[in-house]
């Protein structure tokens, strides 16, 4: 090759990489749009900006993104009234195509489930990730982080996994991208201990100072593309915390993988903690089990999922994903939660309904062990004499 070609192809691929060069810092935006989470509620009141956006504006920058995060949280929020705020939110936000859309709303409307249904939260989610897609800019939703025990709603997560599970299968039918605190919350040690806001008021449950940290993390992995999020539960039959489920009922569990992919190969589904011999179906972006007990079930059914990821190093998942209590189980009192045992997670519950009468808003039939339409010290001394006992033994 002659020195003037050499010199010219040299060009080429010095202005080739200018132009990555500048794709990769062209200025973007990131609208975080939710509730008290993404707002800041439980931050230290010290910091200048509070919450995950800061933190992970700081964090893109730092790592050689020109990246502008926007902090669109509203305290106290539900579905309904993001839906309602999100196009004015845009507008004022001012995006351009290409900017980013950070959707984490619905742990409120968990707190209002008797009058927002997970269908309906699912409905807004999605016409809010629409609104933003009509806009040309990419979405990247995210699930609700776990509730602490002490949280006056779903203490035990259920309605939240409930949640959770279609967030993850409208993310993935709609072909976004997704980050999930809840899994990255649930695996971390001590999460409610370190990572949570203990303030006395605090019955939703936000995070610290250290849990945001750990939340703008989150989001800087999916936005970079680093995977550190092993396969995790889609949309389940029968949901996890169902009771009265006729014994022949098939086990039907979806898997989703939003990053390197599911490996196959080392999927599994348990059932009280026994692998069952069922191969799961689809890709390694979304993998199904649907599994035929040989015998009817009975008590309260444990379901596990056990599986890894294609990255290197591999992200492992090996855990209990759902419980569910089959019909004509004889459930014992002071068992609050259904999940087969007595323990403090049904004290806790039953501290919700303690003093409660009929149409008392705190007011809970199952609490009232002795029938006698108040739920009081009585009450409790039968949740105590069977503390410690499960269904099984």
């Amino acid at each position: 090759m002659s020195r003037s070609r050499r010199l010219a192809t040299a060009f080429l691929l010095l202005g080739a990489l200018s132009s990555l060069a500048a794709a990769q810092t062209a200025p973007r935006k990131y609208l975080a749009f939710g509730d008290s989470i993404t707002f800041g509620v439980g931050d230290d009141p010290s910091r200048a900006k509070l919450g995950y956006p800061p933190r992970l504006e700081t964090r893109l920058q730092t790592a050689g993104v020109s990246a502008t995060v926007i902090n669109l949280g509203n305290s106290g929020e539900k579905t309904p009234d993001g839906l309602a705020r999100i196009n004015s939110a845009l507008t004022q936000a001012q995006p351009a195509p290409g900017d980013v859309l950070l959707l984490m709303e619905g742990t409120n409307d968990v707190t209002q489930r008797d009058t927002i249904s997970v269908e309906t939260t699912i409905l807004n989610l999605d016409k809010m990730a629409d609104a933003a897609q009509a806009l040309n800019l990419t979405v990247i939703h995210a699930t609700v982080i776990p509730r602490p025990p002490w949280a006056k709603r779903d203490p035990d997560n259920v309605l939240t996994d409930q949640l959770n599970g279609r967030i993850r299968n409208m993310a993935g039918q709609r072909g976004r991208r997704l980050a999930d605190p809840n899994e990255v919350f649930r695996s971390t040690a001590s999460v409610f201990d370190n990572h949570y806001s203990h303030a006395v008021d605090d019955f939703v449950g936000h995070p610290s100072a250290t849990g945001y940290d750990l939340l703008a993390g989150v989001f800087f992995n999916v936005i970079q593309s680093v995977d550190l999020v092993p396969p995790v539960p889609g949309i389940l039959v029968p949901e996890n915390g169902a009771r009265n489920i006729p014994p022949g009922q098939a086990i039907s569990v979806q898997v989703w993988d939003f990053g390197a992919g599911i490996d196959l190969a080392n999927t599994s589904l348990l059932v009280n903690g026994q692998q069952v011999s069922v191969v799961p179906t689809g890709n390694t972006r979304l993998a199904q089990f649907s599994y035929q007990p040989p015998a009817p079930l009975s008590g309260t059914v444990r379901v596990g999922l056990r599986s890894r990821d294609l990255a290197v190093p591999a992200n492992a998942v090996d855990r209990e994903i759902a419980r569910f209590t089959v019909r004509g189980t004889n459930q014992i009192q002071g068992d609050l939660n259904g999940d087969g045992r007595v323990d403090g997670m049904d004290l806790i519950l039953f501290g919700r309904h303690f003093g409660s009468f009929p149409g008392d808003r705190n007011w809970d039939e199952n609490a009232d062990f002795n029938n006698d339409a108040k739920i009081d010290g009585t009450d409790l001394a039968v949740l105590a004499s069977n503390f410690g006992r499960s269904t099984s033994g």
